[in-house]
C-alpha cells in the first residue's frame, strides 16, 4: 500500500497529495535490476519454469512505478484535480472550490452498523476517511483516502486540516483519533 505524502510546490502555487516519487523510483530501479538479471540469465542458461517469478516480481515493480493516484490542489485555478491511471493514460476529475462545501475526515468500523456501538476491536478494524463534499442537494462526496485508523497513526488527522487551510475551504471532523492507553 502506498503512504500518501502532502507536498507544496510553491513556485506553480499548487500541493499535491499522492505517493511520494522516491518510492516510484525505486520501484522503477529494482524493476531495472531484475530485468538485466533476468536476460543474464536467460543467455546463460536458456528458459527454464523458474524464470516466470522475476518477470512476475518485475511486472509488479513496474505497476507500481507507473501508477498515478494523486490529489493535486491548485490556487492557481482554485480547484481539487485528481489523477488516476497508469502512465501517461490517466483520468482527471476537476472540482472548483466553488462547488466545495468542505473537507471531511469522518471515522467508521467496519463490520459493525453506525446506529451500533462503535469500538475497534480485533475483527473490526476502525477507519479514516478523508474526502470532499460537494455543495447540491445531494452533498456528493469524494473520498480522497481511506485508510486503518492505526496505520494512519495520526498523519491524516494532521494533514486533512492542512489541505483544507490550503485551500481556504471549511472542515470537519466527526470524531477525534481513537487512541488506545
Amino acid at each position: 500500500m502506498f503512504t500518501y505524502n502532502l507536498k507544496e510546490k510553491e513556485k506553480k502555487d499548487i500541493a499535491v497529495y499522492g505517493p511520494s516519487k522516491l518510492l516510484k523510483a525505486i520501484c522503477g530501479i529494482f524493476a531495472l535490476f531484475i530485468l538485466i538479471g533476468f536476460f543474464i540469465a536467460l543467455s546463460e542458461e536458456g528458459w527454464q519454469s523458474r524464470d516466470i517469478l522475476p518477470l512476475i516480481i518485475c511486472f509488479l515493480l513496474l505497476l507500481v512505478a507507473l501508477y498515478r493516484d494523486e490529489w493535486i490542489i491548485s490556487n492557481r485555478d482554485k480547484a481539487f484535480i485528481s489523477i488516476w491511471g497508469f502512465g501517461p493514460f490517466v483520468k482527471k476529475d476537476y472540482y472548483k472550490y466553488d462547488d466545495i462545501k468542505r473537507i471531511e475526515l469522518t471515522h467508521f468500523v467496519k463490520g459493525i452498523h453506525a446506529s451500533m456501538e462503535q469500538k475497534s476491536t480485533l475483527t473490526h478494524k476502525a477507519y479514516c476517511v478523508l474526502s470532499i463534499k460537494m455543495k447540491g442537494e445531494e452533498e456528493e462526496k469524494h473520498d480522497i483516502e481511506i485508510i486503518p485508523e492505526k496505520s494512519s497513526a495520526g498523519k491524516i488527522e494532521r494533514l486533512a486540516p492542512l489541505m483544507a487551510a490550503y485551500a481556504g475551504l471549511e472542515y470537519f471532523v466527526d470524531r477525534p483519533r481513537e487512541v488506545k492507553v
